[in-house]
């Protein structure tokens, strides 16, 4: 065995990034069908629903309210489950100093003042599960189909991206922030200027849907109420309900919107390629500690033709830390002759 030190000149690292389908199986495109809602409990149902492919979750649905309404209220000052999950939500992706200066809430051009940002009164969550996300997910790839109907009842949809291929990010505590707008793919049919449904944090797997934008395009029709896990009426839509009562269910309206569209989604990694250029010059690697190559108790070259001109085979490269310790062992398709005469590299890639 015989060592040889790696110089930076030896070294070269390379950074890509990498996309797979971000649904289970490594899909991209799933129809809102085969989404299913997970079993949890009445109490988990006040905060939230899980939505799960191949009996895996993907994602969490979520309504909040900037005062609480749509939830029983608790207290003289707490007005229940709907303002816990706003505020979580707003402290969580905006900077303190955005908070001190916007307000309580988040700012949008929701169509319901022309062209001016308006607080969201409440919001739609859908939050990616983070074991199928990897890295974060992939801006300017994505599509939402959200279905539903007119007040009149007649069946609708919305198709939802972001505007990271037109659009600077703004940038939250932990990462990018994009406008959440109506197009595909990336492609951008109503700019954030004149409309925005709402906010993509692609690090978080976050979607901060506006409820004025949604219900303003899916409201459903008067006959759709809910009470509890009981879902009623012909009619699906996104206009939230604001009664302050425990029987509102606004989370499910956003989960079944889901159902009944379609998904494409891609989630994104962040890969290291180290490429160690490992070198065999022509005085170096012409012996080995193999007993087939020594004779005797002096240790003689075997072979008396190899005394002048030793021939030796390269079939493995190890890798050590500082301390002398293995950290990363390749073996060669097939051994490499060395000897006097030669020289050889070897290139050793690790890639995680």
């Amino acid at each position: 065995m015989a060592f040889q030190d790696l110089t930076a000149a030896d070294q070269v690292t390379t950074q890509i990034t990498t996309t797979t389908g971000f649904f289970d199986g490594g899909a991209g495109t799933l129809a809102g069908s085969s989404l299913s809602t997970s079993s949890l409990s009445s109490t988990q149902k006040n905060y939230y629903y899980n939505l799960q492919y191949n009996s895996k979750d993907h994602f969490s649905v979520s309504y909040g309210h900037i005062g609480g309404s749509g939830s029983a209220e608790q207290s003289a000052t707490v007005r229940g489950t709907t303002q816990a999950i706003y505020k979580q939500f707003y402290n969580f992706t905006e900077a303190e100093a955005d908070r001190l200066r916007d307000g309580i809430g988040w700012r949008m051009v929701d169509g319901t003042n022309s062209t001016n940002e308006v607080t969201q009164s409440d919001c739609y969550f859908i939050v990616a599960e983070r074991l199928q996300m990897k890295d974060r997910l992939n801006p300017g790839t994505w599509t939402m189909k959200l279905s539903g109907s007119t007040t009149a009842g007649v069946a609708d949809q919305i198709y939802l991206t972001d505007d990271s291929k037109t659009q600077n990010p703004l940038f939250a505590p932990f990462g990018e922030r994009y406008s959440i707008v109506s197009g595909s793919a990336g492609s951008v049919a109503v700019a954030a200027a004149t409309k925005t449904y709402g906010f993509f944090y692609p690090d978080a797997g976050l979607f901060v849907l506006s409820g004025n934008a949604l219900s303003s395009s899916l409201p459903g029709d008067a006959e759709y109420i809910t009470s509890g896990s009981t879902h009623l009426g012909g009619g699906t839509g996104l206009a939230p309900d604001v009664t302050v009562t425990d029987s509102t269910d606004n989370a499910w309206k956003i989960a079944r919107a889901m159902e009944l569209g379609s998904m494409t989604l891609r989630s994104e990694e962040q890969q290291y390629i180290y490429d160690y250029f490992c070198r065999a010059t022509v005085q170096k690697f012409n012996s080995t500690n193999n007993i087939t190559f020594w004779s005797g108790s002096q240790y003689k070259i075997r072979h008396s033709d190899m005394v002048s001109n030793p021939q030796t085979f390269i079939s493995e490269v190890g890798l050590y830390d500082e301390q002398n310790s293995l950290i990363a062992v390749g073996r060669l398709s097939s051994a490499l002759n060395k000897n006097f005469s030669s020289e050889a590299i070897v290139k050793v890639r690790l890639t995680y």
